[in-house]
């Protein structure tokens, strides 16, 4: 039953089947199935708030002399789990996971996604362990306790005491928690998160990544079982390879990405018009996709994320050039017409056209096959991951073209005032957002 609940979190949703077994069956009323049942409504703060994890974290109110806040969380995990039962031990590692999930997904919303959110750290610590910290002391506290390798933490992150717990659960304390196989899987999320908010590349978190990724591959019966959460897998190594610089294992976990969802993409020339003025059809590039016939995993629809209301995404401005049209007018459009994506094979076409990035020079003619990619994503607004992602680098290509700079800055204004819009719930904002690196907020609006 634990590996359900884990695959499960790792969706982030309940396929109908699951939802079924899951009201018949005993886990609802036990002491994770409501942090369970609260952290895939998307209501994390209902998780970090719940009557157990303020009691883990509270404790007795007493700390050690000198005990840092880091210190203090790993001994209360640890005695979290040590003091638990031996029918209590596979529940209590189900609670510290939802807890170590919650906390990543609040630290995502709050430094990624939006809608904002506050975590008040005083409300869930004992007295005793800030008697002497004001909010920039624990500020700085914080961040020095999230500093590896020399390499200092962004000095405006929000909420790091949700990385700092995700932290101690992830790193600190999984050789207590053996029935979680998947557990090395939110690890690896943490490390891409964590590496994103320091300076420079940690060799501290490579190597965990490495491990991680090492003990997820040997699940095998995952990878056979649930294809679409196979292809989110490879697509986050993907990036994390990226991000460290390994291009080769970067070029086969996409290979296998594009293998496991069956999609085959290629640039091509096709006859349109680029302006209101052309007479003729020209050849233009563009990306042409074309989806494997009976695929088998095409018809695993319920393990697929739902798309998003158009009206919740960001929107994606027009170009209005007196000159340019907003898109290529193909002659005949038919005849490279995208099938319909699910978000996982969009996040393939995503991570294909990053891989592309990666290993071109900054060239115009890598723009243009660049572009292409953005454009072929962006005819299907599905998902906030992918959309952020396609609109941000569409915008940081077209901010050198004189007649796309005011398109791009207007762009970026609406995915900069999107984070503070509500209208869009956090739980379609965290649809394939691991898988697909959008930007944080900061680096939006720098």
């Amino acid at each position: 039953m634990v590996r359900e609940v884990e695959i499960s979190v790792l969706r982030g949703f309940l396929t109908p089947g699951e939802e079924t077994e899951w009201q018949q069956s005993h886990v609802r009323s036990t002491e994770s199935g409501s942090l369970l049942h609260s952290l895939l409504e998307g209501d994390f703060e209902a998780v970090l708030l719940s009557p157990q994890v303020l009691e883990l974290l509270g404790g007795d109110g007493s700390c050690s002399d000198g005990e840092d806040i880091e210190a203090y969380l790993e001994r209360q995990v640890l005695l979290y789990l040590t003091d638990a039962t031996e029918d209590d031990a596979a529940n209590r590692e189900v609670v510290l996971m939802g807890l170590a999930v919650a906390c990543l997904h609040m630290f995502v919303q709050s430094n990624w996604t939006g809608p904002p959110v506050s975590v008040h750290v005083p409300d869930l610590l004992p007295p005793a362990l800030l008697s002497s910290s004001q909010p920039q002391a624990l500020k700085e506290q914080l961040h020095r306790s999230l500093l590896l390798d020399g390499e200092s933490v962004y000095s405006l992150v929000a909420n790091p005491f949700l990385l700092l717990l995700a932290r101690v659960i992830l790193i600190s304390c999984p050789s207590k928690m053996d029935s979680l196989q998947l557990l090395p899987w939110w690890t690896l999320r943490y490390v891409n998160l964590h590496q994103q908010i320091l300076e420079e590349r940690s060799s501290q978190l490579l190597s965990v990544a490495h491990s991680s990724m090492e003990k997820v591959l040997k699940c095998e019966s995952l990878f056979t079982a649930q294809r679409n959460l196979a292809i989110q897998f490879h697509l986050e190594c993907v990036y994390t390879c990226l991000t460290y610089y390994e291009y080769q294992p970067a070029k086969e976990h996409i290979q296998k990405a594009q293998q496991l969802s069956g999609l085959t993409m290629n640039m091509t020339g096709a006859l349109g018009k680029r302006t209101h003025f052309q007479q003729k059809f020209l050849a233009q590039l563009i990306l042409d996709v074309q989806l494997k016939k009976d695929w088998p995993g095409h018809a695993d629809s319920d393990a697929s994320p739902a798309p998003t209301p158009l009206a919740s995404l960001p929107k994606d401005h027009d170009l209005g050039d007196d000159t340019v049209l907003n898109q290529i007018k193909l002659a005949e459009p038919g005849q490279y017409e995208l099938p319909d994506l699910s978000g996982e094979e969009q996040a393939v076409i995503l991570g294909v056209c990053t891989d592309f990035q990666k290993n071109n020079p900054v060239h115009k003619l890598t723009e243009e096959e660049l572009l292409a990619f953005t454009s072929c994503i962006l005819s299907q607004p599905k998902f906030w991951a992918v959309e952020v992602s396609a609109l941000c680098l569409r915008t940081k290509l077209e901010r050198g073209s004189s007649r796309r700079v005011e398109r791009a800055m207007m762009q970026t204004q609406a995915i900069v005032d999107h984070f503070e819009d509500r209208t869009c719930p956090v739980t379609e904002r965290l649809k394939v957002f691991y898988c697909c690196q959008a930007p944080p907020r900061w680096a939006i609006q720098v």
